[in-house]
């Protein structure tokens, strides 16, 4: 009996000592101190009878933000297994995440098939969509060079922006100076500088300002045009000590600073707020946008993307989140807008694993498709902080993948947009009955509206056409005696890709126009002229009002009048009369309401283009062939 008592306190003393230990993890957690939480998780662990699916979750959650991925990994399934799918899109995305930072693609595809079905239909669909096109891009080969920089420490080097001849980007490596980040127990950051990022080597970098420099976070910077103002995010402080919230966090604010002043004055922006970060700044290349990340109420998930205008007088408009095609569940970071581009970095599109970099084009006020930029650039690692450089198709970006030399390092790249091309291909319908349409034309003209080039759709209504990446156009179909339909396309980053679905349907217009193999004329009963006449017959009339009606239903319809005669009388004769004809017709459509821009021509041919040969060969026509051959007909030049 005495042996049982003995156990029985020693289980409830291991208990009680492994509860102090939870107790004490939980309390490092929700301060997001995880380095010092994994060890009173790992105690409690090995001193628990039994652990709750909840504490598994915090387990995963603490290894996930250390980047211990198999850990996480680990902890969370153990969650999953006991209680299903996570409901909080936070902590089911790190471990979708940890899946694929751990390469488990197919495991983390089923995750988040699980995650947007939850949703509903529409998102696992349009999750369908982005995966579809990122194995798409899996298939093209990689156009993008990239090397680690020289100037890179073993400590965090990320970020990137040019002050006039500077190169500016945040970096731990002031450790002996700054302490360390109770979160991770990595070094606090700091603002430096070099002059040439290509060849500078880590000595020659230095603070970019020590006046600006505090005790913690600091980073990262951009600059308005001709660098009159600096732009950065830093830890919220007072004085020389951090400012925690009601919630016990000490979050980011962006602050602007003017450069030409004599003494620096840190003027923190209208949008801060004291419950939520705000962080890496981007200015326009006008100066006329604010980009900024910030996990502000109201968005997506963690971190969203938003803008504001920078107005003439300094003041700033009410911040824009850029909307669900952009921002996550996840984190959305680091942009960065240049010629209607939009260049981030993201967690929550479908990607090789951690932040992934990706782009956007902008068109008339939207933000298209995330497109990643594909592997090279991206790894199952952080990449993110895109920068162009000086040079064409040159930049930046940042990682901390396998084989750089700290924790993150930047990395210049080159983009071969030359090699660059695209396979778009597609058929051309009839509209009403579904039927391939030969012998249609497929134009395309690029950004300054030149044709680029021009193909003809097979006996199956087929064309294909070979495009450059990155670039945008208008395609256009239309055959003689069909309606015209056009879209305006872009190619994006995706070497070699192959779509066969730019599909065009025409409308059968033979009810309007006539053809004669690639010439389209207005289709209306024949214009006859009384013999040696040339006034409009009231009969006459009657057809060239069809005309009227056809060109107003087209009012960019442009025309051109061509008038015969027959063979009888003289060559010389029958020049004037045809051409007495042809104005007549055109002076007549002009008395009701045709503009003369849209009548190319009004020529008369004589007798040079009879439709029945009269009075050769000894063959005479009768009165019904002379009158076919004096007639009036109406050449579609362009609709």
């Amino acid at each position: 009996m005495k042996r049982i008592y003995i156990i029985i306190t020693c289980l409830i003393s291991l208990n009680v000592f492994a509860q102090s230990h939870l107790q004490e993890a939980n309390k490092l957690y929700d301060r997001l101190v995880y380095i010092d939480a994994a060890k009173e998780y790992e105690a409690y662990v090995q001193n628990a009878n039994y652990i709750e699916p909840e504490t598994y979750m915090k387990i995963g959650d603490t290894y996930y933000n250390l980047k211990n991925f198999a850990q996480a990994k680990e902890a969370y399934q153990k969650c999953y297994n006991a209680v299903g799918p996570n409901k909080n899109n936070a902590q089911g995305y790190q471990y979708y995440d940890s899946l694929r930072r751990l390469k488990l693609y197919d495991e983390a595809e089923k995750v988040a098939e699980r995650y947007f079905e939850s949703i509903s239909v529409e998102a696992l669909n349009s999750h369908y969509e982005e995966r579809d096109r990122f194995e798409e891009l899996l298939k093209g080969d990689t156009l993008y060079k990239v090397r680690n920089l020289e100037l890179n420490s073993q400590y965090a080097d990320f970020g990137g922006s040019f002050n006039q001849k500077s190169f500016v980007f945040t970096s731990g490596r002031n450790y002996v100076n700054k302490g360390l980040f109770e979160r991770d127990n990595t070094p606090y950051l700091s603002i430096y500088k070099t002059e040439n990022p290509q060849v500078d080597s880590a000595d020659t970098v230095e603070l970019f300002s020590k006046e600006l420099t505090s005790e913690f976070h600091d980073g990262t910077a951009t600059f308005s045009p001709n660098s009159k103002y600096l732009y950065y995010a830093s830890s919220y402080q007072n004085g020389k000590r951090k400012v925690f919230e009601g919630d016990k966090k000490n979050y980011f604010k962006i602050y602007r600073v003017d450069m030409s002043a004599k003494k620096y004055k840190k003027e923190l922006l209208p949008f801060n707020g004291d419950a939520y970060s705000a962080g890496q700044p981007y200015v326009t290349p006008d100066g006329k946008k604010l980009f900024f990340a910030s996990d502000m109420p109201g968005g997506y998930g963690k971190a969203d993307i938003y803008v504001c205008d920078i107005y003439e007088d300094g003041t700033y408009s009410k911040p824009m989140n850029l909307g669900p095609t952009i921002n996550t569940i996840a984190d959305d970071f680091f942009p960065y807008f240049k010629d209607d581009v939009l260049y981030f970095s993201s967690g929550g599109h479908v990607g090789f694993g951690g932040l992934d970099l990706y782009k956007s084009y902008y068109r008339d006020g939207i933000y298209g498709a995330a497109i990643n930029l594909g592997p090279i650039i991206n790894t199952n690692a952080d990449d993110f902080a895109y920068l162009e450089g000086d040079e064409p198709n040159t930049g930046y970006f940042s990682s901390d993948r396998a084989g750089g030399k700290g924790g993150d390092d930047i990395y210049a790249f080159d983009y071969n947009l030359a090699k660059c091309v695209q396979y778009i291909s597609g058929t051309v319908y009839d509209i009403e009955t579904n039927e391939p349409i030969a012998n249609a034309y497929v134009t395309v003209y690029d950004e300054a509206n030149t044709e680029y080039l021009k193909v003809k759709t097979d006996e199956k209504g087929a064309y294909a056409v070979e495009l450059t990446c990155e670039s945008t156009y208008k395609i256009e179909a239309r055959k003689a005696g069909y309606s015209e339909d056009e879209l305006n396309f872009t190619t994006d980053v995706l070497p070699d890709r192959k779509m066969n679905m730019l599909d065009f349907k025409l409308k059968d217009l033979s009810e309007i126009f006539v053809t004669e193999g690639e010439v389209e004329k207005i289709r209306i009963d024949p214009i006859y002229f009384d013999y040696y006449r040339y006034n409009i017959t009231d009969v006459a009339a009657i057809q060239l009002r069809k005309v009227v009606d056809v060109m107003n239903a087209y009012p960019e319809m442009i025309i051109k009048i061509e008038s015969h005669t027959d063979q009888r009388g003289t060559d010389y004769f029958n020049k004037t009369l045809s051409t007495n004809r042809a104005l007549s017709t055109k002076d007549w459509l002009l008395e009701h309401g045709i503009e003369s821009s849209r009548i190319e021509s009004a020529i008369g041919y004589g007798e040079s283009r009879p439709i029945n040969i009269c009075d050769e060969d000894g063959k005479t026509c009768t009165e019904l062939e002379y009158s076919e051959n004096r007639r009036s007909e109406f050449i579609v030049v362009s609709r």
